[in-house]
């Protein structure tokens, strides 16, 4: 029996001893002598794999140079997290149970069947693809700290449509005609003065990698590699995609002369005052971010305002004028964007498939994961005819 399933069994041997516990603790009595009998069977085999797990484990030189089990290497475990709240437009995702997942990821990645029978699953829903893989849903890649990290544009707060298909998207995008006027009592207008109307069509890029696991490695009870080949293609997928949609984003910005503010005689605390101040009220939410490199980051961390001496980044909240800053690595050095990411960013997003290919290598004694996410991204100011933007953009020297 291999080290994961293992694992699974010693669990679910104390989840069934425990609940003939409480079904005693519930009544306010002691366990019956069948309940007893029943309890230490379930108990005894829950000890008869505790010395062959631990030996296992002790095994894994990786394991003993960092003291105990790594979570990386171990999908039967939750992955140690940091309290945080994932919002998605907006609004907080729905809580995940990361050890239930890591556990179907297992039996996904080896080929068997999921644990969970009676609960709709993490591993395979998401969209109507089953038949082609398996899909990871939006909630749950939320929750994957190696693909969400890496998301700059969702940790900016763009708006995110969600599809399950790859069918072209219009959306329109309306914007301001004539100002409203006054009347009297009893009048009302009679001519229509209509708004502008432009529109934005979403496809769907392709983004995808295939990498090749041997069977050992990927069978090795010492050592399951799932959680590791999910966390990289997570992270290869987000990287690709957050590349291009800022490649997008620069062209949008660079195009609208309208959203550029200049550097101010070279002085970062005026320069960066006055991008903050040029969006217009309908789109200054108390939510608005900063978008800067690591590279940029650090040369504002250095500026303070000219005779107070105050700074412009404050490290403890991580923020400039009191407003979040999001890293994205993909802008150079100087290049600063800020704004209502909400309104001025739209990102359309499949579910993330994750197709494994068992019978293509196995000749050569290999298993196959190829994963694949589509996106395609818009911004408001594309449509240069539209006066009030959500974003502006400036380059420090």
């Amino acid at each position: 029996m291999k080290l994961f399933d293992m694992k699974k069994e010693h669990s679910e041997q104390l989840d069934k001893a425990e609940a003939i516990l409480k079904v005693a603790e519930a009544a306010h009595r002691d366990m019956n002598a069948a309940e007893y009998s029943l309890f230490n069977t379930h108990m005894d085999a829950a000890k008869a794999f505790e010395p062959e797990i631990q030996r296992r484990e002790s095994q894994n030189t990786m394991m003993t140079a960092f003291g105990g089990p790594l979570g990386i290497f171990d999908v039967g475990r939750s992955r140690p997290t940091e309290p945080r709240t994932v919002t998605v437009n907006g609004a907080p995702v729905p809580s995940v149970d990361m050890e239930r997942f890591n556990m179907e990821l297992g039996a996904f990645m080896r080929g068997g069947m999921s644990a969970v029978v009676d609960t709709p699953v993490y591993v395979g829903t998401g969209a109507g693809v089953e038949s082609v893989g398996s899909t990871i849903p939006t909630q749950v890649l939320a929750y994957l700290s190696a693909y969400y990290n890496l998301d700059s544009f969702a940790l900016a707060g763009a708006r995110q449509i969600n599809t399950d298909n790859t069918t072209p998207l219009s959306m329109p995008i309306i914007s301001a005609g004539a100002a409203a006027s006054t009347y009297a009592e009893g009048a009302a207008p009679a001519n229509s003065q209509p708004f502008n109307v432009d529109s934005f069509v979403f496809n769907g890029a392709k983004y995808s990698r295939l990498v090749k696991v041997s069977d050992e490695a990927l069978m090795n009870s010492a050592i399951p590699l799932q959680g590791a080949i999910l966390d990289e293609l997570t992270a290869s997928i987000a990287t690709s995609f957050t590349a291009a949609i800022t490649t997008a984003m620069l062209a949008a910005l660079t195009a609208n002369s309208g959203v550029f503010v200049s550097q101010g005689a070279n002085d970062y605390y005026k320069t960066l005052g006055s991008v903050m101040h040029a969006i217009p009220p309908r789109f200054a939410q108390p939510t608005n971010k900063w978008m800067v490199s690591r590279a940029t980051l650090a040369k504002i961390k250095d500026q303070r305002a000219t005779g107070s001496g105050v700074p412009l980044f404050d490290p403890s909240t991580n923020q400039i004028f009191q407003k979040n800053v999001v890293i994205n690595d993909n802008l150079t050095a100087g290049q600063v964007a800020f704004g209502d990411w909400m309104n001025g960013a739209i990102i359309r997003k499949s579910p993330f498939l994750l197709l494994p290919l068992r019978e293509a290598f196995s000749s050569s004694g290999e298993v196959g994961f190829r994963a694949t996410q589509f996106l395609d991204q818009h911004f408001l100011c594309e449509c240069s005819d539209i006066p009030n933007q959500p974003l502006y953009y400036t380059v420090l020297s």
